[in-house]
């Protein structure tokens, strides 16, 4: 491992319960323990490495948000101690460090000040945090009107924007809306990058393993499993299902007809996006994506489709240079950022590439049958490309070209499903 970031060694947090208020105090004064103790968490050692990034999932309780405070140092420890090397900067509890009264631009600047920043430093930066958390005029009206949403998104946009070392993300982005979590998890990707050290928290074992490379899992205070987060996130899930498997049955009757598996062809609908002209967008340049549009083998345009249904992508390109060998491709990711599937026009003009012209346009047409998802917004990143599928230049890429909103889905578990058309159950002979 490098050399750490923040080390723990022999963490442990003992509250005293059912002590009345005059015990606590003389607990405090004293150093008594008067009461029923409770450790909410008990002798971790635990090292994070600079660049690193560890989640930590478990359920309500297991003692999650108490290792977070304790790393961050608002929290004192009964036992053991923490070392951190570099600036912190933490998102703990909703609403914490901010003055109800003051408004958000005033709270912005007092959390950057306690963060270390500069008076100058603050206002050279406070453009890019309020057009980050984009609430528009509410920067400047008292949070105590802010929705939960409203104080994730000035509270993450603070913390990015003080150069921390560290960052030590809680739960508190499962408020925001799915296109400005889809914007925080590619920020916590980039910051990983650049060799920030990242600390998440999350009850969603997929989201966590989509973000950390590695992970812990923690019950009643304790670590259970550490590893790989892919793996851990695997081991928590099936004990998360176990108590349920043996409940688990099969509706279709023995001898059942088509008519018995109708929850295997609900609909899935989609809502589809205006397109972004003003989306994230980076590339060498020399040409330009100019146009994304959804439509029914034809050519007909749609505003809504159905998973399931065959369904055609069209991407246009304006060339600024000539053009000899382009390519061009797609592909959609989900609100925690991650790849879901995405395909490329190469195989399709390998062998005779089209040539364009400056001021020439061109489309790629993707024809396939639409996959079922989960209920959730979804982002489509098209692309143009100059040269081979294993040798090439990105000439222009869209990160948030156009949104996908799938508002009815049968899809309950998973990053997919697939539109099942029939199940049966039958005898075996």
């Amino acid at each position: 491992m490098t050399q750490p970031s923040l080390r723990a060694t022999g963490l442990g947090k003992r509250y005293m319960l059912d002590a009345t208020p005059l015990q606590h105090l003389s607990n405090a004064l004293f150093g008594r323990s008067t009461g029923t103790p409770f450790w909410a968490l008990q002798a971790m050692d635990l090292e994070i490495g600079m660049g690193d990034s560890l989640g930590v999932i478990g359920r309500n309780g297991s003692g999650k948000s108490t290792l977070l405070q304790l790393l961050m140092g608002t929290l004192a420890p009964s036992t053991g101690s923490v070392s951190v090397q570099g600036r912190v900067a933490g998102l703990l509890e909703l609403g914490a460090g901010f003055n109800p009264d003051f408004t958000g631009r005033e709270n912005a600047a007092l959390n950057a000040a306690n963060l270390g920043l500069s008076a100058r430093e603050i206002a050279r930066r406070m453009p890019a945090i309020a057009a980050f958390a984009d609430i528009g005029a509410y920067i400047d009206r008292p949070v105590r009107e802010y929705s939960s949403g409203m104080y994730s998104r000035l509270a993450f946009s603070v913390a990015i924007h003080v150069d921390a070392d560290v960052l030590i993300v809680d739960e508190i982005l499962s408020v925001g809306d799915s296109e400005f979590q889809h914007r925080c998890h590619a920020w916590m990707r980039q910051f990983r990058a650049r060799g920030g050290t990242l600390v998440f928290v999350s009850q969603n074992a997929l989201e966590m393993a989509s973000i950390c490379a590695r992970a812990i899992w923690l019950d009643r205070g304790k670590i259970v499993a550490q590893g790989p987060s892919d793996e851990v996130a695997t081991a928590y899930q099936a004990a998360l299902l176990g108590p349920y498997k043996a409940a688990e049955t099969v509706t279709t009757a023995v001898g059942g007809t088509a008519a018995d598996t109708a929850r295997f062809v609900q609909p899935m609908r989609v809502a589809v996006g205006p397109f972004q002209t003003q989306a994230p967008q980076h590339g060498a340049g020399g040409a330009r994506v100019v146009g994304v549009a959804w439509q029914h083998p034809g050519g007909d345009t749609v505003q809504t489709f159905d998973g399931g249904e065959e369904i055609e992508l069209r991407i246009t390109v304006r060339a600024e240079t000539a053009l000899h060998r382009p390519i061009l491709g797609f592909i959609l990711r989900d609100a925690r950022g991650q790849n879901l599937f995405g395909d490329n026009s190469f195989l399709a003009t390998a062998e005779n590439p089209p040539r364009v012209a400056p001021g020439e346009q061109i489309s790629a047409v993707f024809r396939f049958r639409f996959p079922y998802l989960p209920q959730g917004t979804y982002q489509l990143a098209p692309s143009i490309l100059e040269g081979t599928q294993d040798d090439h230049v990105h000439l222009h890429w869209m990160e948030e070209a156009m949104a996908l909103r799938v508002t009815e889905s049968p899809v309950e578990f998973g990053l997919v499903g697939v539109p099942m058309i029939h199940a049966t159950l039958t005898p075996c002979d």
